[in-house]
């Protein structure tokens, strides 16, 4: 018995029924007793609650039944009641005497032991819970090596480079760039080994073959000694975020645009009115015929000049509140702008927009809808043709309401399905260097905006070649009329 007293742990003889028969200097001290042995107390007497219910249904009977069992764990109430995680190692020893089994128990203090598994299972579920939330990013996170071989491949990635995981296994980092981006992430690379963390704008390339803009964040992955042993890549898709940008760009550029040319207009119309009202005192001296026909020529050109700036007025000021539209007067200033350049180009203009009512819009908008569309059709038609720009009360076929419907075609080359079906998108265009592409991005907004909607046809083949652009507004006073 000496040597089981001077053991550092605790070390206990039950009874089969868990009375104690011994306990050493170690498990009395643990709980708080000189006693020995611990007469008329149970082992389970020291236990929590919890830790009672378990020995007798657990423990007891299958340390029974097996004949030993290690490290179970158990929290033991100590002297001043606190409970103390222990680990039990138990044996049966078992004699002839059915009624003399005893139960050596071992007993080793494991706070730390606790602590460390508790650690331990707060990292996993940490780790865990990273896990899950990079496997689910819309980014694509990239785990690599120092060759740049792909290793991790997640969701994110597939979608922003279209590409399987499998795929990506053969494929390594610099090759999921443009080529004109290859320089510049060989250097960010290189900078990784030195321990810098690097991010950059870049652009990928899709599967599809379309090119991508994205932000990416290289962040090397160091162990001691400093040594570089690979670096994992965050890649975000910035195409919409780049996109709105240049559309905002756009946006500012073109409000300036209006309020300088609103600022000539006014100035131009000061110095018309005066040269106006010389020419009209000038004609009254003026009495031989030649001379008075000059001087008419001269007030029907200054006549024109003062109608186009007077046009330009309204159409770069913004609407502030709706109002009824004639579309036959508006569709006549319109092609007033652009009447010489039709003429010059042997365009035949069909307008026919007297036979229905006033519709109730945004005038400066809609104005601005019918030149981008009439400019449209000009450009079509350079090397002659027929423009029509026809307004016509008509049904919406989905809702059945009535409304008003404007037309504006055009007799050019037209425009094949592959490029018809992105004309409304901002930034797209076919007019190369000078062309924004947000001509008909705005006009799709703008028709919006006033509540109509607008759709194109067109045919490039045949005979007969050309693009219709229809527009449709439910018009409220029509479909109020309309109503049963």
């Amino acid at each position: 018995m000496d040597a089981l007293e001077s053991l550092p742990n605790g070390f206990v003889v039950l009874s089969g029924d868990g009375a104690i028969l011994y306990a050493n200097r170690a498990f009395r001290a643990l709980v708080g007793t000189k006693e020995s042995p611990l007469s008329g107390t149970r082992f389970q007497d020291y236990l929590t609650r919890g830790g009672v219910i378990f020995y007798d249904t657990q423990f007891a009977p299958s340390l029974q039944l097996r004949g030993s069992l290690e490290e179970i764990s158990f929290d033991i109430l100590s002297f001043d009641r606190s409970p103390v995680p222990i680990l039990v190692n138990a044996s049966v020893h078992r004699s002839s005497d059915a009624n003399a089994t005893r139960l050596h128990l071992s007993i080793f203090v494991a706070k730390q032991r606790r602590r460390y598994e508790a650690e331990l299972l707060r990292t996993r579920r940490e780790f865990e819970e990273i896990a899950e939330i990079v496997r689910r990013s819309t980014d694509a996170i990239l785990r690599l090596d120092v060759a740049g071989s792909i290793l991790s491949w997640n969701h994110g990635a597939q979608q922003v480079f279209g590409i399987s995981s499998e795929q990506a296994k053969t494929r390594i980092f610099s090759s999921l760039f443009a080529e004109s981006e290859l320089t510049v992430i060989v250097s960010a690379v290189e900078s990784l080994g030195r321990g810098e963390e690097v991010s950059l704008e870049s652009s990928v390339l899709h599967q599809s073959g379309k090119v991508v803009d994205v932000s990416v964040r290289l962040t090397p992955h160091i162990e001691a000694p400093g040594r570089f042993v690979g670096f994992s890549a965050i890649i975000r898709d910035t195409t919409a975020n780049k996109r709105a940008e240049r559309a905002l760009l756009q946006s500012e550029k073109l409000a300036s645009v209006g309020k300088l040319a609103s600022s000539i207009a006014h100035e131009i119309n000061n110095p018309l009115e005066s040269v106006t009202n010389l020419l009209y005192i000038l004609e009254s001296y003026v009495h031989d015929p030649e001379g008075k026909k000059f001087v008419m020529t001269a007030q029907e050109e200054l006549a024109r000049v003062s109608h186009i700036a007077t046009h330009t007025l309204p159409f770069h000021k913004q609407s502030s509140n709706r109002s009824l539209v004639d579309l036959q007067k508006m569709a006549e200033s319109v092609l007033s702008l652009y009447r010489g350049r039709l003429l010059a180009a042997s365009v035949r203009v069909l307008a026919q927009c007297g036979d229905t009512d006033p519709l109730f819009c945004y005038e400066g908008e809609l104005r601005q809808v019918m030149v981008n569309l009439v400019s449209n059709a000009y450009d079509a038609l350079r090397s002659g043709g027929t423009l029509i720009l026809r307004a016509h009360t008509s049904r919406n076929w989905r809702t059945g309401r009535r409304g008003i419907r404007i037309l504006v075609a055009d007799s050019g080359s037209g425009i094949g399905a592959d490029i018809l079906a992105h004309i409304f998108e901002p930034f797209f265009t076919t007019k190369g260097i000078g062309g924004t592409g947000l001509g008909l991005w705005i006009t799709k907004d703008l028709v919006a905006k006033n509540g109509g909607i607008i759709s194109a046809r067109s045919s490039d083949r045949g005979e007969q070649t050309g693009t219709v652009l229809n527009l449709f507004f439910e018009d409220p006073i029509i479909s109020q009329d309309d109503a049963p």
